[in-house]
């Protein structure tokens, strides 16, 4: 059986921030089941009282083991010191679950973070996930599958909202199962993958090449469309659990649609499955620029006089909030994309909730204007 070696975590919640206390929401059901392998831990910097970025932490262990809490990973502190709400996640292992109920749990985690955004102070536009080995697979299928009906799990809640995500952070995941033992074989080593005991043959419920069907469901890459999000992807040169040729084929999958702007793959020297190098410094600042420069701009339109004007959620279902940066009154106008005006609102202030429940599925144009300047920006409904 393949050796599994758990990725370098951080036990103590403490040393995210030395310097500043944490809001910590510990065991938050996202699910609404009562499942232990169904709720999460949030941690909010006390700095943070408007919508701020969200990075959502998914653990490895092949599928079967690890769990949130005492599997912090080091990666929080950079995030959380620039202003990040940071979450962990539980999600159900193949022990008690096959798949897609691995998938349905993350999704509905984003669902329900996104749905009490206000509360947690996110800002929808802004939301990245990051995960090591099993978790690395399960934050790929979250940039590739939004939107895409049967892997949303939406009996699991929050129905009203979207589980897109906008950046992902994979660490040495797999991707397809199904090629990974001749990958391995290709690079001068041997796994057993295809074995009906195998961690990935646990997950789907049956020896993988028994169900190359179900297998190319379970793969990230068959999702790839130009929508996805942002991907930062990395693993080790001498990884001798997941061919590191995952990592770089589903990169090759994902530049011709998503553009070489918004990919990264990084094959990391003599580094193998896991380690306390994934959570260096050097590394983090990686993910944290990589992940910023995709926030840069998001959901953020700018006046003449330097004001902000927030939109979110963004994608929405029902309504969109709109945050400006003063009291003054305002005038919006949503039209679509061929230029013509669908409604119009005389007088909305900071905060002002914009009902959408009348407009098809779609993306939109907004505009608000004051008595000097208008501004546009962009929503889309889900």
């Amino acid at each position: 059986m393949k050796k599994v070696i758990l990725p370098f975590i951080l036990v103590l919640l403490i040393a995210l921030n030395s310097k500043a206390q944490t809001a910590t929401y510990t065991n938050l059901d996202y699910a609404g089941n009562g499942n232990s392998k169904q709720m999460l831990d949030l941690y909010i910097p006390t700095s943070v009282t408007t919508p701020s970025p969200l990075i959502i932490h998914i653990h490895g262990g092949a599928f079967l083991m690890g769990s949130k809490g005492s599997s912090e990973v080091p990666s929080f502190a950079t995030f959380y010191n620039n202003g990040y709400v940071c979450a962990d996640i539980n999600y159900r292992l193949s022990t008690d679950s096959v798949w897609p109920a691995q998938v349905y749990d993350c999704k509905a985690a984003v669902r329900y973070l996104k749905a009490n955004a206000s509360l947690y102070h996110i800002d929808t536009n802004k939301i990245a996930v990051i995960g090591e080995s099993a978790g690395g697979y399960l934050v790929s299928m979250l940039g590739t599958t939004a939107g895409v009906a049967n892997l949303e799990g939406l009996h699991l809640g929050n129905t009203n909202v979207s589980s897109r995500v906008h950046a992902v952070v994979d660490l040495f995941g797999p991707i397809n199962f199904l090629t990974m033992d001749t990958e391995a074989t290709a690079l001068g080593f041997t796994i057993t993958t295809n074995s009906g005991t195998s961690p990935e043959s646990k997950l789907m419920g049956a020896a993988v090449q028994t169900i190359p069907e179900r297998i190319a469901l379970a793969n990230p890459t068959t999702y790839i469309s130009n929508d996805d999000a942002a991907f930062f992807i990395s693993a080790g040169s001498a990884d001798m659990n997941i061919p590191y040729t995952q990592g770089q084929n589903f990169y090759n999958a994902l530049v011709p649609v998503i553009g070489a702007s918004n990919a990264v793959f990084e094959l990391a020297a003599g580094q193998a499955h896991g380690g306390s190098f994934w959570h260096t410094a050097t590394q983090d600042t990686k993910y944290l620029a990589f992940v910023n420069s995709k926030f840069a701009s998001s959901g953020i339109l700018k006046n003449g006089l330097n004001q902000n004007i927030n939109i979110y959620p963004n994608p929405s279902n029902d309504n969109l909030t709109v945050i400006l940066s003063d009291n003054l009154k305002y005038r919006l106008s949503i039209v679509d994309l061929s230029g013509k005006e669908i409604t119009t609102l005389d007088e909305i202030y900071s905060g002002s909730k914009i009902s959408i429940n009348s407009l098809p599925e779609g993306t939109y144009l907004v505009r608000i204007y004051n008595s000097d300047n208008q501004f546009s920006g962009k929503f889309s409904k889900f």
